[in-house]
This record gives structure tokens, sequence and C-alpha cells, in this order.
């Protein structure tokens, strides 16, 4: 059997990628970028092994681990594998063959995070107070760290070194940081800060 193709649809054929993600950013060394009988297999594999109503990180460890692909690789496959599984009850992928595959794959923003530093030091000067039956049992108190009250002489200087600095990530104010920034930029700027990992 002969097909006759126009001149479009033949420089369409040549142009046709089967092999990368991202317009040509992203290529694998063991997928394409369609479903074939490999992945049919894997899928089919899984799915009889493990189901289908696990994570998308669950589905990583096994394809990655069983079938010895990388984790990028692995990534990609077990999110599109929970994609075709909401599509289908009986667990037979082939109906799959030659569908795209969704790119999934993880980012990074480089932008400004909020952090807290905890400081801590030594005033010169202040007063624990709390109760006791005798001087030794106040001090007895003293030495387990129990006392009801404290008060600083807040004029006085904190002796404190710069690397007695504790820096933590503010997770409260994190989200609202990244939302701002990237809702005050625009998508030109915002994509020089953001790389696939």
């Amino acid at each position: 059997m002969k097909i006759k193709l126009t001149e479009s649809q033949y420089n369409k054929l040549l142009l046709e990628n089967d092999k990368d993600f991202l317009d040509g950013k992203v290529k694998f060394p063991n997928i394409g970028n369609k479903v074939n009988k490999f992945i049919v297999k894997m899928y089919n594999y899984i799915h009889k092994e493990y189901g289908n109503q696990g994570t998308w990180q669950l589905y990583l460890t096994i394809i990655r681990d069983i079938f010895n692909l990388s984790e990028q690789e692995a990534r990609l496959l077990s999110y599109n594998y929970i994609e075709f599984s909401s599509k289908i009850k009986d667990g037979n992928y082939e109906k799959f063959i030659g569908n795209p595959l969704i790119f999934f794959g993880e980012f990074e923003f480089s932008g400004s995070v909020p952090v807290s530093g905890y400081v801590s030091g030594d005033i010169a000067s202040g007063k624990y107070s709390g109760y006791g039956t005798s001087y030794k049992d106040f001090m007895s108190k003293l030495r387990k760290g129990d006392y009801e009250d404290v008060d600083v002489d807040w004029d006085q200087t904190v002796d404190f070194y710069s690397d007695d600095i504790d820096w933590d990530i503010n997770n409260e104010h994190a989200p609202q940081e990244v939302k701002w920034f990237t809702h005050n930029t625009p998508d030109e700027e915002l994509i020089d800060n953001i790389k696939l990992i």
C-alpha cells in the first residue's frame, strides 16, 4: 500500500521530534516523548505488582530501581503513570501507545528567601526571681533552671559574637515573599531566575 503525502505533510514528518521535551531543552537517553511498548510493559508490570493508588514518589522509586532508569526519567514516567492510570480501570496501558508523555521535572527558582536570626548572648546584669523555703532551696531550684521570672537591664550591651547567630529560613514568610516577587515580575525576567534541575 502506498500513501501520497503533500510536501508540507512530508516536511512535517521530517521535523516531528519524538525524543525531546520543552522545545529541545530536555532529552532523555532511554525514553522518548511518546508512550512506546517498553513503557506499556513497565506500566502493566507496576499496575499488576503495586496497583495504581500510590504517589508519584513511590512509583519513581519503583521505576528507577527496578527498571534502572535515571531519577529524571523515573520522575517523568511515574507522573505519567498516574495520569494514564486515572483514565483506565483494567490496567491495560496498550491503548496509550503513541500518546505524548507529559513533561514533569524539578525546577529551581533563584530569589530572595526570608530568614530569621536567633542570637544568644550575655547581658552583664539581670535578676532571676522565684520562691523557696530557704536560700538553699532557692539555690537548688536555680541549679535546675527553675525560677518564676527574669528581669534584664536592657540599657546594658549584649555580649555576643556574630558567629553566634543561628540563621533559619522563615517558613512563615517565605510563601508570601515568593508570591509577591513572582506576581510583580514579568515572565521574561522571571524565567531568567528559573532552571531545570
